[in-house]
């Protein structure tokens, strides 16, 4: 079965936090006070990212085959 490698990035912001992005989606960005909580809501945020592009495109982009895709941590 094919992959995609992606990479979470994590930053140590204020107040002792922790900033995690996928660098291949700047716009995929998350906090929380620990870099496992930080992970799970990144995690969550590219779900989310990615759905909103599926709800976006348009009905004359041609013939589709839906794909599914499973994140895990």
């Amino acid at each position: 079965m094919p992959s995609l490698q992606l990479s979470i990035v994590y930053e140590p912001v204020e107040g002792g936090w922790t900033q995690a992005r996928i660098a291949e989606y700047p716009a995929v960005i998350s906090a929380a006070r620990t870099r496992e909580a930080a992970k799970e809501l990144v995690l969550d945020a590219l779900r989310e990212y990615l759905l909103s592009l599926a709800d976006e495109s348009s009905p004359n982009e041609g013939e589709r085959e839906p794909v599914a895709l499973t994140i895990t941590a």
